[in-house]
């Protein structure tokens, strides 16, 4: 029986690791959570933390591990490539592909490179140097280089706010490096790509939309719809060019994603990832098409293939053929006491699934951050206006209220922007 390691055990891998268990494969799921709820359902789990590169590879060679894999946690991706490199397993990229495409400076270079665009950054190595100081057009975003799921990003108004938001940046950075970037107010959209023996195929393309708790305060995603209103521009502009760029740096299987704006005709792409989506929009890429990526990754883990080219090929575009979302339930900050209408809403016609990253007696503590999220649901329907009835009815029977009884849910995403 083959074995194969998963880095983490949050609720998104409980499929997973059920969809490896039935092809025969032993699973193993390690993070240092005793809880996690992939570790109930797995054959072993262990307590190593995901980036404990040592502890995971000693016991990978005392165990004759045949696989390892980071599916969808963003904290995994270099870790991962650092274990498959010392074990020689099969791993889906380079040390020098997962830089590229995990840290945002040299993510922005490479897009440039590739003539893909990016938002305008600033180079801010010391707040006491005026030349650079006085050349920064706010407003401006801080954020660190290496972090992800909103942690330690700032809009910043002035110069006289640069303190706060670098100090804010560096908690959560690892190198203790920021990217100051041109603050752009316009549509978010997030395409990604699977990639077999060096062929990328594109998978979905979401238009992303943020809350707020005011203006300019933001929250997190609240909600992503498919297709992008922008797909048909974006498929005769720049598709093209991110699919020269994987070719162009060696990326030869996996899944990657480009988040960026629409600046009028221009897609300014900001934030990569070498990773499936932890929202697991591959559930709806497999409802549509048939193909499931995880699957794909757990066979590359394995054999160090995804599978055949020729069948993987169809997933190409086929998300357009239906209208999907992810739609978001954010909470404020408080203790969850109830949550209830989940069961209902999984009754209803076009709603394929969901997952809880929160559950009942979880403190929602950390302002701005994925933290806010306390469910997903995962819709595909035939038509926009289904859609959009779909997402009324889910919205109209889901409530989370915190211990005291109070309404614990941030405002609905809207309808109409569907």
């Amino acid at each position: 029986m083959k074995k194969l390691l998963m880095l983490s055990g949050v609720d998104q891998m409980c499929q997973i690791v059920e969809q490896a268990k039935k092809k025969g494969i032993y699973t193993i799921v390690t993070d240092y959570l005793p809880d996690s709820p992939a570790k109930k359902i797995a054959d072993e789990s262990l307590m190593f933390s995901i980036d404990d590169v040592d502890g995971i590879v000693e016991y990978c060679r005392k165990n004759n591990v045949d696989g390892v894999m980071n599916y969808c946690i963003d904290p995994g991706q270099k870790p991962y490539q650092q274990i498959c490199a010392r074990l020689g397993l099969p791993c889906v990229g380079t040390e020098e592909q997962f830089k590229i495409m995990t840290n945002k400076d040299v993510f922005k270079d490479t897009c440039v490179q590739y003539n893909l665009d990016v938002p305008k950054s600033y180079r801010l190595t010391d707040l006491n140097n005026k030349d650079e100081v006085e050349k920064i057009e706010f407003p401006v975003i801080v954020k660190p280089v290496d972090s992800r799921a909103s942690k330690g990003i700032t809009l910043c108004k002035s110069k006289e706010e640069l303190p706060r938001a670098v100090e804010e940046a560096f908690k959560y950075s690892k190198q203790r490096k920021l990217v100051v970037e041109q603050y752009i107010q316009a549509p978010e959209i997030c395409a990604k790509y699977v990639l077999c023996d060096g062929e990328a195929y594109l998978t979905s393309m979401a238009d992303v939309y943020t809350a707020y708790f005011g203006p300019a305060d933001r929250v997190y995603i609240w909600t992503q719809i498919y297709p992008s209103k922008h797909y048909e521009l974006f498929a005769k502009e720049t598709d093209g060019k991110i699919r020269d760029m994987l070719k162009g740096i060696g990326i030869k299987n996996g899944v990657v994603s480009f988040t960026g704006f629409v600046d009028g005709k221009r897609f300014r792409f900001f934030d990569p990832s070498f990773r499936m989506g932890g929202a697991q929009d591959w559930r709806i890429v497999h409802a549509i098409s048939g193909i499931d990526i995880s699957d794909l990754l757990t066979n590359f883990a394995i054999t160090g293939r995804m599978g055949e080219k020729s069948e993987i090929a169809a997933i190409d575009k086929q998300f357009v053929k239906k209208s999907s979302a992810l739609l978001y339930f954010l909470v404020n900050l408080g203790t969850i006491g109830s949550i209830t209408g989940v069961e209902e809403a999984l009754k209803l016609d076009g709603v394929i699934g969901h997952h809880a990253p929160h559950r009942v007696g979880d403190v929602v503590s950390k302002r701005g951050t994925v933290d806010h999220v306390a469910l997903r649901f995962l819709l595909v329907c035939e038509s926009k206006e289904k859609l959009k009835e779909t997402v009324r009815r889910v919205q109209s029977v889901v409530r989370i209220v915190d211990v005291n009884g109070n309404d614990m849910l941030l405002p609905n995403f809207d309808v109409e922007l569907i």
